[in-house]
């Protein structure tokens, strides 16, 4: 690319110009649930929250170009974004290639050094590279987290430098948070949400992540790779992933998982894993001690 890298002032700040000229310094996808990708009134706190986050994450990676939010559900699209991800997550999901699509389909990360020439993605690399309003070099972190048993949502975050250990340590800390604020986004989009539903909601993630280090205490593991075992798990024993985390949690343990209060808000009790669940949990976690 012949022009030289956007001006840093160009990439939104909290307190700097909305760069989609709509009111909201992040931009929260249209995905059908309103105009401009509204979330229906009573919701506001979604998009704003979404957005704190997101220029949260910006202030804490230097070089930071943008990042954006997207789920791998049924309905695949980008939830919020910020700075060049406003462009960039759509073109992926619009080529149907690229570092977003592969930490989604994979559920790991996956990172580039410059999409530009990038031979994974030659669709994605031709489109970037006869762009000369783009910065030079755009690298990318993906990373992919689970917040319900149709898919995760995934996680990039664009830079001006091939990512460092500092880099993954700032993404890897605030991924969780956002992954539970588009969490509550998409809930809150599609109905009202109860507070049992809610509640139920943060219970399984924590459970998920209750599961995971314990994989990634028998393996010795990352938790990329721990959480990659255990939806690889899930979808060969063909058992929801919450379900096999509370198999595994409760096998291992040798205790019922905990329940959210469901009594303080009028909810059903928590369901119990079946038959098949455990079973899928046990010979997961025997093979993971053979291993």
């Amino acid at each position: 690319m012949s022009d030289p890298a956007v001006p840093r002032a160009a990439v939104p700040h909290p307190a700097g110009p909305d760069p989609a000229g709509s009111g909201s310094r992040a931009q929260v996808a249209d995905n059908g649930r309103g105009a401009n990708g509204a979330v229906p009134a009573g919701f506001g706190i979604g998009p704003e929250l979404l957005d704190r986050l997101l220029h949260y994450l910006h202030g804490s990676v230097d070089g930071c170009l943008g990042a954006g939010l997207s789920t791998s559900a049924k309905d695949s699209h980008p939830v919020c974004s910020a700075g060049i991800a406003e462009e960039i997550d759509p073109l992926q999901w619009k080529l149907g290639t690229g570092p977003t699509l592969r930490a989604a389909l994979e559920n790991e990360s996956t990172f580039s050094s410059d999409l530009a020439t990038d031979d994974r993605f030659p669709a994605l690399a031709a489109a970037v590279a006869e762009r000369t309003d783009l910065p030079e070099t755009i690298a990318v972190v993906a990373v992919s987290g689970s917040w319900n048993d149709e898919g995760p949502i995934v996680l990039t975050v664009y830079l001006d430098h091939p990512p460092c250990p500092a880099d993954l340590l700032a993404v890897e800390e605030i991924e969780p948070v956002l992954a539970m604020a588009a969490a509550v986004v998409e809930y809150c989009s599609e109905e009202m949400l109860r507070a049992d539903q809610l509640v139920t909601m943060v219970e399984h993630r924590r459970i998920i992540e209750q599961a995971k280090g314990m994989v990634m205490a028998v393996r010795g593991c990352d938790a990329t790779t721990a959480f990659r075992s255990l939806v690889v798990a899930s979808q060969h024993f063909n058992v929801k992933l919450r379900d096999l985390a509370v198999a595994t949690v409760e096998e291992v343990g040798g205790a019922p998982a905990e329940g959210p209060p469901q009594d303080a808000i009028g909810g059903a009790p928590p369901r119990s894993p079946d038959a098949a669940a455990r079973g899928a949990a046990r010979r997961m976690w025997a093979a993971l001690r053979e291993n």
